[in-house]
Protein backbone atom coordinates (compact mmCIF):
# COMPACT_ATOMS: atom_id res chain seq x y z
CA UNK A 1 0.00 0.00 0.00
CA UNK A 2 1.39 3.46 -0.83
CA UNK A 3 2.67 5.79 1.78
CA UNK A 4 2.99 2.63 3.92
CA UNK A 5 6.01 2.55 6.50
CA UNK A 6 8.35 4.94 3.78
CA UNK A 7 11.40 6.16 4.56
CA UNK A 8 9.46 9.68 4.69
CA UNK A 9 7.50 9.15 7.23
CA UNK A 10 10.02 7.41 9.64
CA UNK A 11 11.84 10.75 8.74
CA UNK A 12 9.27 12.98 9.62
CA UNK A 13 8.56 11.62 12.60
CA UNK A 14 12.51 11.79 13.75
CA UNK A 15 12.10 15.31 12.82
CA UNK A 16 8.86 15.81 15.11
CA UNK A 17 10.65 14.13 17.62
CA UNK A 18 14.60 15.42 17.62
CA UNK A 19 14.11 18.96 16.37
CA UNK A 20 12.28 20.14 19.49
CA UNK A 21 14.23 18.52 22.05
CA UNK A 22 17.78 18.04 20.33
CA UNK A 23 19.22 21.28 20.81
CA UNK A 24 23.12 21.60 19.24
CA UNK A 25 24.64 23.64 16.98
CA UNK A 26 28.26 23.27 15.15
CA UNK A 27 29.98 24.25 11.96
CA UNK A 28 31.95 22.19 9.98
CA UNK A 29 34.06 25.21 8.35
CA UNK A 30 31.47 28.02 7.20
CA UNK A 31 28.78 25.50 7.13
CA UNK A 32 26.15 25.16 10.35
CA UNK A 33 25.56 21.38 11.04
CA UNK A 34 22.70 20.76 13.83
CA UNK A 35 19.48 18.24 14.12
CA UNK A 36 17.26 20.39 11.31
CA UNK A 37 20.16 20.89 8.97
CA UNK A 38 20.64 17.13 8.95
CA UNK A 39 17.17 15.89 9.36
CA UNK A 40 15.51 18.50 6.37
CA UNK A 41 17.74 17.33 3.35
CA UNK A 42 17.15 13.64 4.42
CA UNK A 43 13.01 13.75 4.60
CA UNK A 44 13.61 16.10 0.98
CA UNK A 45 15.83 13.65 -0.64
CA UNK A 46 14.21 10.68 0.84
CA UNK A 47 10.46 12.21 -0.39
CA UNK A 48 11.48 13.10 -3.92
CA UNK A 49 13.08 9.35 -4.32
CA UNK A 50 9.67 7.93 -3.32
CA UNK A 51 7.70 9.83 -5.14
CA UNK A 52 9.14 8.78 -8.60
CA UNK A 53 9.10 5.52 -7.42
CA UNK A 54 5.34 5.82 -6.52
CA UNK A 55 6.11 4.48 -2.73
CA UNK A 56 4.21 8.07 -1.42
CA UNK A 57 1.52 9.70 -3.29
CA UNK A 58 -0.05 13.54 -2.67
CA UNK A 59 -2.82 14.56 -1.42
CA UNK A 60 -5.73 17.35 -2.60
CA UNK A 61 -5.06 19.82 -0.25
CA UNK A 62 -5.01 22.83 -2.11
CA UNK A 63 -1.73 25.21 -1.36
CA UNK A 64 -0.47 26.45 -4.89
CA UNK A 65 -1.36 30.30 -3.24
CA UNK A 66 0.75 29.47 -0.45
CA UNK A 67 3.38 27.45 -3.03
CA UNK A 68 2.89 31.19 -5.19
CA UNK A 69 3.29 33.68 -1.85
CA UNK A 70 6.62 31.56 -0.68
CA UNK A 71 8.38 32.34 -4.78
CA UNK A 72 7.11 35.49 -4.22
CA UNK A 73 9.11 36.61 -1.48
CA UNK A 74 11.99 34.58 -2.59
CA UNK A 75 11.76 36.30 -5.70
CA UNK A 76 12.17 39.69 -3.82
CA UNK A 77 14.75 38.21 -1.33
CA UNK A 78 17.08 37.01 -4.09
CA UNK A 79 16.95 40.43 -5.75
CA UNK A 80 17.65 42.51 -2.74
CA UNK A 81 21.24 40.29 -2.81
CA UNK A 82 22.42 42.94 -5.07
CA UNK A 83 22.41 45.71 -2.08
CA UNK A 84 23.94 42.78 -0.03
CA UNK A 85 27.12 43.55 2.03
CA UNK A 86 27.75 40.48 3.43
CA UNK A 87 27.15 37.59 0.59
CA UNK A 88 27.21 34.69 3.09
CA UNK A 89 24.75 35.89 5.40
CA UNK A 90 22.38 36.85 2.67
CA UNK A 91 22.79 33.14 0.82
CA UNK A 92 22.62 31.39 4.76
CA UNK A 93 19.42 33.20 5.47
CA UNK A 94 17.95 32.30 2.12
CA UNK A 95 18.92 28.52 2.77
CA UNK A 96 17.49 28.42 5.65
CA UNK A 97 14.38 30.16 4.55
CA UNK A 98 14.28 27.38 1.27
CA UNK A 99 14.81 24.83 4.14
CA UNK A 100 10.89 25.60 6.06
CA UNK A 101 9.70 26.02 2.97
CA UNK A 102 10.49 22.75 1.22
CA UNK A 103 9.50 20.80 4.45
CA UNK A 104 6.63 22.84 5.08
CA UNK A 105 5.36 21.45 1.42
CA UNK A 106 6.45 17.60 1.56
CA UNK A 107 4.68 17.31 5.08
CA UNK A 108 1.30 19.16 3.83
CA UNK A 109 0.99 17.49 0.27
CA UNK A 110 2.42 13.84 1.20
CA UNK A 111 -0.83 12.20 1.72
CA UNK A 112 -0.58 10.39 4.81
CA UNK A 113 -2.91 7.61 6.19
CA UNK A 114 -5.16 8.15 9.42
CA UNK A 115 -3.25 5.88 11.20
CA UNK A 116 0.23 7.58 10.55
CA UNK A 117 -1.38 10.67 11.47
CA UNK A 118 -1.69 9.00 14.72
CA UNK A 119 1.91 8.07 15.44
CA UNK A 120 3.11 11.43 14.64
CA UNK A 121 0.45 12.76 17.13
CA UNK A 122 2.48 10.29 19.91
CA UNK A 123 5.66 10.98 18.52
CA UNK A 124 5.27 14.40 18.95
CA UNK A 125 3.13 14.58 22.17
CA UNK A 126 6.65 12.57 23.74
CA UNK A 127 8.65 15.10 22.67
CA UNK A 128 5.89 18.03 24.08
CA UNK A 129 5.93 16.06 26.89
CA UNK A 130 9.66 15.92 27.24
CA UNK A 131 10.27 19.04 26.39
CA UNK A 132 7.70 20.60 28.86
CA UNK A 133 9.18 18.21 31.99
CA UNK A 134 12.51 19.32 31.50
CA UNK A 135 11.91 22.91 31.96
CA UNK A 136 10.17 22.06 35.15
CA UNK A 137 13.23 20.71 36.51
CA UNK A 138 15.29 23.42 35.11
CA UNK A 139 14.20 25.61 37.20
CA UNK A 140 13.76 23.26 40.37
CA UNK A 141 17.06 21.99 40.02
CA UNK A 142 18.79 25.54 38.85
CA UNK A 143 20.88 24.10 36.01
CA UNK A 144 21.61 25.74 33.11
CA UNK A 145 19.12 28.63 33.89
CA UNK A 146 19.57 31.29 31.85
CA UNK A 147 20.40 34.27 33.80
CA UNK A 148 20.40 37.10 31.10
CA UNK A 149 17.14 40.05 32.16
CA UNK A 150 17.38 39.32 35.77
CA UNK A 151 17.60 43.04 36.47
CA UNK A 152 13.45 43.55 38.01
CA UNK A 153 13.55 39.86 39.18
CA UNK A 154 14.13 39.67 43.08
CA UNK A 155 12.90 36.30 44.10
CA UNK A 156 13.72 33.99 40.66
CA UNK A 157 16.63 32.17 40.24
CA UNK A 158 17.01 32.12 36.34
CA UNK A 159 14.99 31.92 33.39
CA UNK A 160 13.86 28.97 32.24
CA UNK A 161 14.89 28.10 28.42
CA UNK A 162 14.44 24.33 28.16
CA UNK A 163 15.89 23.09 24.94
CA UNK A 164 14.77 25.79 23.22
CA UNK A 165 18.32 28.10 24.01
CA UNK A 166 16.53 31.24 24.88
CA UNK A 167 13.50 32.06 27.46
CA UNK A 168 12.25 34.32 24.77
CA UNK A 169 12.57 31.42 21.92
CA UNK A 170 11.28 28.85 24.59
CA UNK A 171 8.02 31.18 25.41
CA UNK A 172 7.00 31.58 21.98
CA UNK A 173 6.75 27.96 21.29
CA UNK A 174 5.02 27.07 24.25
CA UNK A 175 2.04 29.85 23.60
CA UNK A 176 2.30 28.20 20.01
CA UNK A 177 1.40 24.98 21.58
CA UNK A 178 -0.84 25.37 24.69
CA UNK A 179 -4.04 26.88 23.05
CA UNK A 180 -4.19 23.50 21.48
CA UNK A 181 -3.21 21.24 24.28
CA UNK A 182 -6.25 23.07 26.28
CA UNK A 183 -8.72 22.13 23.87
CA UNK A 184 -7.73 18.80 23.55
CA UNK A 185 -8.07 18.74 27.08
CA UNK A 186 -11.26 20.79 27.64
CA UNK A 187 -13.17 20.49 24.20
CA UNK A 188 -11.98 17.03 22.55
CA UNK A 189 -11.48 14.67 25.13
CA UNK A 190 -14.79 13.25 26.73
CA UNK A 191 -13.04 11.19 29.91
CA UNK A 192 -11.93 12.60 32.86
CA UNK A 193 -8.73 10.67 33.43
CA UNK A 194 -7.42 11.51 29.66
CA UNK A 195 -8.93 15.48 30.56
CA UNK A 196 -7.14 15.72 33.69
CA UNK A 197 -4.19 14.25 32.11
CA UNK A 198 -4.10 16.27 29.35
CA UNK A 199 -4.67 19.71 31.41
CA UNK A 200 -1.79 18.46 33.64
CA UNK A 201 0.25 18.79 30.37
CA UNK A 202 -1.42 21.80 29.93
CA UNK A 203 -0.29 23.16 33.32
CA UNK A 204 3.25 22.26 32.75
CA UNK A 205 3.07 24.39 29.79
CA UNK A 206 1.56 27.55 31.34
CA UNK A 207 4.06 27.07 34.35
CA UNK A 208 7.06 26.82 32.15
CA UNK A 209 5.67 30.28 30.35
CA UNK A 210 5.51 32.06 33.51
CA UNK A 211 8.97 30.58 34.37
CA UNK A 212 10.49 32.04 31.01
CA UNK A 213 10.11 35.73 32.89
CA UNK A 214 8.96 36.84 29.25
CA UNK A 215 6.62 39.65 29.74
CA UNK A 216 5.53 39.80 26.08
CA UNK A 217 4.98 35.81 26.15
CA UNK A 218 2.45 36.31 29.47
CA UNK A 219 0.77 38.90 28.31
CA UNK A 220 0.22 37.03 24.84
CA UNK A 221 -1.04 33.58 26.50
CA UNK A 222 -3.73 35.56 28.31
CA UNK A 223 -5.30 37.05 25.12
CA UNK A 224 -4.81 33.46 23.70
CA UNK A 225 -7.06 32.36 26.20
CA UNK A 226 -9.56 34.61 25.50
CA UNK A 227 -9.52 34.38 21.87
CA UNK A 228 -10.05 30.63 22.54
CA UNK A 229 -13.02 31.33 24.38
CA UNK A 230 -14.45 34.06 21.47
CA UNK A 231 -13.43 31.63 18.94
CA UNK A 232 -15.13 28.25 20.83
CA UNK A 233 -17.76 29.92 22.85
CA UNK A 234 -20.09 26.85 22.96
CA UNK A 235 -17.99 23.90 22.76
CA UNK A 236 -15.08 25.66 25.19
CA UNK A 237 -17.70 26.82 27.80
CA UNK A 238 -19.97 23.59 27.92
CA UNK A 239 -17.24 21.71 28.94
CA UNK A 240 -15.08 24.02 31.06
CA UNK A 241 -17.66 24.32 33.46
CA UNK A 242 -17.38 20.53 34.89
CA UNK A 243 -16.17 20.41 38.33
CA UNK A 244 -12.92 18.53 37.88
CA UNK A 245 -11.93 21.06 34.85
CA UNK A 246 -13.31 24.48 37.17
CA UNK A 247 -11.64 23.04 40.01
CA UNK A 248 -8.38 22.86 37.93
CA UNK A 249 -8.45 25.85 36.69
CA UNK A 250 -8.70 26.73 40.11
CA UNK A 251 -5.48 25.27 41.18
CA UNK A 252 -3.37 26.16 38.69
CA UNK A 253 -4.42 30.13 38.85
CA UNK A 254 -3.39 29.98 42.24
CA UNK A 255 -0.18 28.05 41.85
CA UNK A 256 1.09 30.40 39.34
CA UNK A 257 -0.26 33.59 41.40
CA UNK A 258 1.77 32.61 43.96
CA UNK A 259 5.02 31.88 41.95
CA UNK A 260 8.30 33.95 42.17
CA UNK A 261 7.69 37.21 40.75
CA UNK A 262 4.88 36.82 39.51
CA UNK A 263 3.43 39.76 40.57
CA UNK A 264 5.29 42.06 40.16
CA UNK A 265 6.30 40.84 36.87
CA UNK A 266 3.02 40.79 35.81
CA UNK A 267 2.81 44.57 36.75
CA UNK A 268 5.75 45.21 35.49
CA UNK A 269 4.31 43.81 32.08
CA UNK A 270 1.61 46.25 32.00
CA UNK A 271 3.76 49.12 33.04
CA UNK A 272 6.14 48.33 29.44
CA UNK A 273 2.93 47.83 27.84
CA UNK A 274 1.60 51.31 29.33
CA UNK A 275 4.30 53.37 27.98
CA UNK A 276 3.93 51.94 24.34
CA UNK A 277 0.56 53.63 24.11
CA UNK A 278 -0.90 56.65 23.60
CA UNK A 279 -0.03 59.17 27.36
CA UNK A 280 -2.67 59.03 29.22
CA UNK A 281 -3.77 55.47 28.83
CA UNK A 282 -3.67 53.64 32.46
CA UNK A 283 -3.64 50.00 32.91
CA UNK A 284 -1.43 49.48 35.40
CA UNK A 285 -3.01 47.03 38.55
CA UNK A 286 -3.46 48.68 41.69
CA UNK A 287 -5.00 52.17 41.08
CA UNK A 288 -3.39 54.99 41.91
CA UNK A 289 -0.59 55.68 43.81
CA UNK A 290 -0.43 56.06 47.55
CA UNK A 291 -0.54 59.44 49.40
CA UNK A 292 3.06 60.17 50.20
CA UNK A 293 1.55 61.81 53.76
CA UNK A 294 -0.36 59.48 54.75
CA UNK A 295 1.92 57.93 57.14
CA UNK A 296 2.31 54.02 55.88
CA UNK A 297 5.79 53.28 55.91
CA UNK A 298 5.84 49.91 54.26
CA UNK A 299 3.04 51.19 51.43
CA UNK A 300 5.65 54.65 51.04
CA UNK A 301 8.88 52.03 51.03
CA UNK A 302 6.54 49.94 48.27
CA UNK A 303 6.31 52.29 46.32
CA UNK A 304 10.22 52.89 46.21
CA UNK A 305 10.65 49.56 45.31
CA UNK A 306 7.96 49.84 42.25
CA UNK A 307 9.57 53.42 41.20
CA UNK A 308 12.94 51.95 41.23
CA UNK A 309 11.51 48.80 39.13
CA UNK A 310 9.37 51.44 36.81
CA UNK A 311 12.56 52.93 35.93
CA UNK A 312 14.18 49.46 34.98
CA UNK A 313 11.41 48.66 32.87
CA UNK A 314 11.33 52.20 30.72
CA UNK A 315 15.06 51.63 30.12
CA UNK A 316 13.94 48.13 29.33
CA UNK A 317 11.42 49.61 26.72
CA UNK A 318 13.35 52.78 25.59
CA UNK A 319 16.45 50.24 24.47
CA UNK A 320 13.60 47.55 22.54
CA UNK A 321 11.79 50.64 21.27
CA UNK A 322 15.23 52.32 19.90
CA UNK A 323 16.15 48.36 18.65
CA UNK A 324 12.77 49.18 16.33
CA UNK A 325 13.93 52.84 15.41
CA UNK A 326 17.05 51.20 14.14
CA UNK A 327 14.86 49.00 11.74
CA UNK A 328 12.23 51.75 11.00
CA UNK A 329 15.37 53.80 9.79
CA UNK A 330 16.96 50.90 7.39
CA UNK A 331 13.57 50.22 5.84
CA UNK A 332 12.84 54.16 5.23
CA UNK A 333 16.24 54.82 3.76
CA UNK A 334 16.33 51.76 1.12
CA UNK A 335 12.35 51.52 0.63
CA UNK A 336 12.61 49.33 -2.51
CA UNK A 337 14.98 46.79 -2.12
CA UNK A 338 15.96 47.26 1.39
CA UNK A 339 19.89 46.29 2.60
CA UNK A 340 19.64 42.59 1.19
CA UNK A 341 18.05 39.67 2.41
CA UNK A 342 20.32 38.80 5.85
CA UNK A 343 22.08 41.92 5.82
CA UNK A 344 20.50 43.84 9.13
CA UNK A 345 23.53 42.79 11.18
CA UNK A 346 26.13 43.82 8.57
CA UNK A 347 24.78 47.32 8.86
CA UNK A 348 23.84 47.90 11.94
CA UNK A 349 27.41 49.35 12.89
CA UNK A 350 26.71 52.06 10.17
CA UNK A 351 23.53 52.90 11.24
CA UNK A 352 24.39 53.54 15.15
CA UNK A 353 27.11 55.85 13.72
CA UNK A 354 24.93 58.09 11.08
CA UNK A 355 22.06 57.66 13.89
CA UNK A 356 23.95 58.37 17.32
CA UNK A 357 20.62 58.08 19.00
CA UNK A 358 20.19 54.70 17.84
CA UNK A 359 23.26 53.34 19.87
CA UNK A 360 22.36 51.85 23.26
CA UNK A 361 25.94 50.78 23.89
CA UNK A 362 26.46 47.85 21.34
CA UNK A 363 27.96 47.56 17.89
CA UNK A 364 25.67 44.75 17.27
CA UNK A 365 22.27 44.64 18.22
CA UNK A 366 18.91 42.48 16.92
CA UNK A 367 16.24 44.34 15.99
CA UNK A 368 13.78 42.24 18.46
CA UNK A 369 11.21 42.28 15.81
CA UNK A 370 10.91 40.53 12.73
CA UNK A 371 8.72 42.26 10.47
CA UNK A 372 10.96 45.30 10.68
CA UNK A 373 14.00 43.05 9.92
CA UNK A 374 12.33 41.59 6.96
CA UNK A 375 11.68 45.34 5.80
CA UNK A 376 15.02 46.69 6.60
CA UNK A 377 16.73 43.91 4.48
CA UNK A 378 14.04 43.22 1.34
CA UNK A 379 12.21 46.73 1.38
CA UNK A 380 8.85 47.57 1.51
CA UNK A 381 8.26 45.16 -1.52
CA UNK A 382 9.55 42.24 0.09
CA UNK A 383 7.45 43.12 3.58
CA UNK A 384 4.28 42.76 2.11
CA UNK A 385 5.11 39.46 0.10
CA UNK A 386 6.48 38.09 3.32
CA UNK A 387 2.98 38.89 5.24
CA UNK A 388 0.90 38.08 2.19
CA UNK A 389 2.98 34.45 3.03
CA UNK A 390 0.70 34.40 6.55
CA UNK A 391 -2.48 36.14 5.26
CA UNK A 392 -2.67 33.52 3.12
CA UNK A 393 -1.92 30.78 5.81
CA UNK A 394 -4.63 31.74 8.05
CA UNK A 395 -7.00 32.40 5.11
CA UNK A 396 -6.50 28.51 4.43
CA UNK A 397 -6.56 27.62 7.73
CA UNK A 398 -10.03 29.53 7.95
CA UNK A 399 -11.36 27.40 4.56
CA UNK A 400 -10.30 24.26 6.51
CA UNK A 401 -12.46 25.03 9.81
CA UNK A 402 -15.55 26.33 8.00
CA UNK A 403 -15.03 22.99 6.38
CA UNK A 404 -14.97 20.97 9.01
CA UNK A 405 -18.69 20.47 10.07
CA UNK A 406 -19.84 18.52 12.56
CA UNK A 407 -15.77 17.06 13.03
CA UNK A 408 -14.69 18.07 16.67
CA UNK A 409 -11.50 17.07 16.48
CA UNK A 410 -11.39 18.78 13.14
CA UNK A 411 -12.30 22.34 14.74
CA UNK A 412 -10.30 21.83 17.58
CA UNK A 413 -7.01 21.30 15.51
CA UNK A 414 -8.43 24.24 13.02
CA UNK A 415 -8.76 26.83 16.44
CA UNK A 416 -5.70 25.82 17.82
CA UNK A 417 -3.52 25.85 14.60
CA UNK A 418 -5.10 29.40 14.00
CA UNK A 419 -4.86 30.87 17.83
CA UNK A 420 -1.37 29.71 18.60
CA UNK A 421 -0.04 31.03 15.36
CA UNK A 422 -1.02 34.26 16.31
CA UNK A 423 0.59 34.24 19.37
CA UNK A 424 3.79 33.42 17.41
CA UNK A 425 3.13 36.09 14.81
CA UNK A 426 2.14 38.49 18.29
CA UNK A 427 5.38 37.22 19.82
CA UNK A 428 7.61 37.86 16.02
CA UNK A 429 6.43 42.22 17.12
CA UNK A 430 9.00 41.77 20.07
CA UNK A 431 11.47 39.13 19.13
CA UNK A 432 13.27 37.24 16.07
CA UNK A 433 11.57 34.33 16.33
CA UNK A 434 10.65 33.72 12.51
CA UNK A 435 14.77 33.47 12.24
CA UNK A 436 15.37 30.86 14.79
CA UNK A 437 15.67 27.86 12.65
CA UNK A 438 14.79 25.47 15.48
CA UNK A 439 11.54 27.01 16.28
CA UNK A 440 10.14 28.01 13.11
CA UNK A 441 11.32 24.45 11.57
CA UNK A 442 8.68 23.32 14.69
CA UNK A 443 6.11 26.15 13.46
CA UNK A 444 6.60 24.77 9.74
CA UNK A 445 6.47 20.87 10.28
CA UNK A 446 3.49 20.75 12.19
CA UNK A 447 1.26 23.24 10.43
CA UNK A 448 1.93 21.29 7.56
CA UNK A 449 0.84 18.09 9.47
CA UNK A 450 -1.68 20.00 10.62
CA UNK A 451 -3.20 21.75 7.70
CA UNK A 452 -3.29 17.88 5.66
CA UNK A 453 -4.89 16.68 8.76
CA UNK A 454 -7.67 18.56 8.36
CA UNK A 455 -7.96 18.75 4.58
CA UNK A 456 -8.00 14.62 5.02
CA UNK A 457 -10.87 15.14 7.39
CA UNK A 458 -12.45 17.59 5.45
CA UNK A 459 -13.30 14.31 2.98
CA UNK A 460 -14.84 11.92 5.81
CA UNK A 461 -17.53 14.59 6.18
CA UNK A 462 -18.22 15.87 2.67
Amino acid sequence: MANKNTLTYYLVIACLFFIPILYFKTYIGPLPLSAEVILVPLVTLAAIYEFFKGKIRLNDLKIWPLTAAFALFLLVSLISIVNAIDLKSAIMETARYLSYVVLFLIVAKVDFTKKQYLSFAKWFGAAVVIVGVFGVLQYVFNFSLNKAGLYALQEAKGRVDSTLVNPNYYSAYLNYLIPTILLVAVVYFKNRTAQLLMFALFAIYVANVVLTYTRAAWVTMACALILLIILMPKLFIKNAIKPHILLSFLILFTVVYFMPDVQSRTSSALYAIEQLLPKGTNISLGGDSADPDSGDVDEVAGEEEEVEEDATTSRAVVSRTTLWKTGWYMLRDNPVLGLGVGNYTANYKDYVEKYPELYIGHDSYSVHNSYLKVGAETGFIGLISFLLIYIVYFLTIIKLYLDQKQNVLGKVMAVGLFVGSVCYMVQNLSNNLIFIPQLNMIFWLTAGLVLAFLAKKRKEVA
